[in-house]
C-alpha cells in the first residue's frame, strides 16, 4: 500500500479516537440547517400554498384509527357489482388527461406494470408511527467511525391542509474529520396520514466541497412528481426544475425505510416497490431473509434481515446491495444495515435510541 495512503489511514483512527460520543451527540442534536425549501425556489403561489407545512390540531371528537388507503375491502356490493379497493378510489381522484384505466394519456407503461406489482405490497401494509422517536446510528467505513445520523419522528403536521406524518433525519461527520472532508446534511419526509403516501421531501446538503438544496413535491392526483435541484460546487454548478409522471404506488428514498417498518416481513417475502430520487423512478428489489441474532453496541438482539437491491435510473444509473436489520419486535426500529461500496463496506449501527408513542 502507498506509504501516504497508509499515514492517511492511521492519522484517521487516532483522531476519531479523541472526542466522546456524548460530545458529538451534543453536536448532531444541535442546530442543523432546517429551512423550508419551497421559500428557495421559484415555486408558484399555489404549488407553495398546497405543499406549505403548518401545526395540525386534531378534531376535538375522538377519531376512530385512520382506515389506511391500502386496506382490502369487500370486492362486490350489494348489487353484484365490483367495488374499487380505497387505494384505487384515493388515487384515481381529479386525473387530467385520463385514459379508460384512470390513468393520465401520457403515463409510461413502465409504471403501470410497477403499479401492479406494488400493489399487493400496499394491500399487507400497516402504518407504524411512534411521535417523537429518535435513533441515533453510527457510520463507520474500514472500521473507523466517520459520522452520525439522527432519525426523529416529529410531530403529526399540516401540509396544505392534509395532516401529515413528519420525519427529520441528520448526518453529520465527526468533528475530528473537518480538516478531511466534513459534512452537515439534513433530510424530511412528509408522508400523508391516510395513505403513507410521500407528499413532500427535501435534501439540505452542506459539505466542504459543495453545496445542494433538493426538493421533491409529489401530486397523485395528476400522477407526477416535481423536483428542484441547485447545486453549488467549484466548476459544476447545477440548477434544474422537472416534471416527471410517478406510478399510483410510491416512496422517496427517506420514507421507504419507514414504509418497511409497517409490512409483515415474514421470511422469503418480496417487497418490490418504486421510489422516486430527484424525478426519476426506480425499483428497489427487497427479499425477507428471516430472523436472526445480531450484536447492536454490545448487546445480542433478535433482528429480522431484509436485503435490498437497489436500481438507479438514467444520469443516477448505478446499482447496489444493502443488507438491513430490523427489530423483532413490535417497534421494527432499525437496528443495522451494511452497503457494500467499490472498496469495503459502509456499516451504520444504533447505538442510542429513544422510544416514542404510537399514533393510531
Amino acid at each position: 500500500m502507498n506509504k501516504s495512503i497508509l499515514l492517511s489511514i492511521l492519522t484517521l483512527i487516532l483522531i476519531s479516537s479523541c472526542g466522546s460520543f456524548e460530545d458529538e451527540k451534543k453536536s448532531l442534536l444541535a442546530g442543523g440547517e432546517k429551512k423550508d425549501l419551497v421559500n428557495s425556489f421559484d415555486i408558484t403561489k399555489e404549488q407553495a400554498s398546497i405543499y406549505q407545512v403548518s401545526d395540525h390540531t386534531e378534531p376535538k371528537k375522538e377519531e376512530a384509527a385512520p382506515t389506511v388507503a391500502i386496506k382490502k375491502m369487500k370486492t362486490k356490493g350489494k348489487d353484484g357489482n365490483k367495488v374499487k379497493s380505497k387505494i384505487d378510489q384515493v388515487a384515481n381522484i381529479s386525473l387530467e388527461k385520463v385514459d379508460g384505466s384512470g390513468y393520465p394519456s401520457e403515463q409510461p407503461e413502465l409504471f403501470k406494470n410497477y403499479d401492479i406489482v406494488s400493489k399487493p405490497i400496499w394491500e399487507k401494509f400497516k402504518p407504524l408511527f411512534y411521535k417523537n422517536e429518535q435513533s441515533i446510528i453510527a457510520i463507520s467505513y474500514l472500521g473507523v467511525t466517520a459520522g452520525y445520523i439522527t432519525m426523529t419522528a416529529k410531530d403529526i403536521v399540516n401540509v396544505g391542509g392534509k395532516p401529515a406524518f413528519h420525519y427529520f433525519a441528520r448526518f453529520k461527520s465527526k468533528d475530528a474529520y473537518r480538516y478531511f472532508y466534513w459534512l452537515d446534511d439534513t433530510i424530511e419526509t412528509f408522508i400523508d396520514k391516510g395513505s403513507f403516501l410521500p407528499i413532500k421531501y427535501s435534501l439540505i446538503q452542506r459539505e466542504k466541497k459543495q453545496n445542494v438544496d433538493d426538493l421533491q413535491l409529489f401530486d397523485f392526483k395528476k400522477l407526477k412528481t416535481m423536483t428542484w435541484y441547485k447545486r453549488v460546487k467549484e466548476g459544476s454548478n447545477k440548477d434544474e426544475h422537472l416534471e416527471k409522471p410517478i406510478p399510483r404506488y410510491l416512496q422517496d428514498s427517506f420514507s421507504a425505510l419507514q414504509f418497511v417498518r409497517g409490512l409483515p416481513l415474514k421470511k422469503g417475502e418480496l417487497y418490490d416497490f418504486p421510489v422516486s430520487t430527484r424525478g426519476e423512478t426506480w425499483l428497489l428489489k427487497s427479499e425477507v431473509i428471516g430472523e436472526e441474532m445480531i450484536t447492536v453496541n454490545d448487546r445480542e438482539v433478535r433482528a429480522i434481515r431484509l436485503t435490498a437491491e437497489t436500481h438507479f435510473p438514467g444520469v443516477l444509473q448505478k446499482s447496489g446491495d444493502i443488507n438491513f436489520w430490523y427489530a423483532a419486535d413490535e417497534s421494527k426500529r432499525l437496528l443495522k444495515f451494511q452497503a457494500k461500496v467499490k472498496i469495503g463496506s459502509i456499516l451504520g449501527e444504533l447505538v442510542e435510541f429513544k422510544p416514542g408513542v404510537l399514533v393510531k
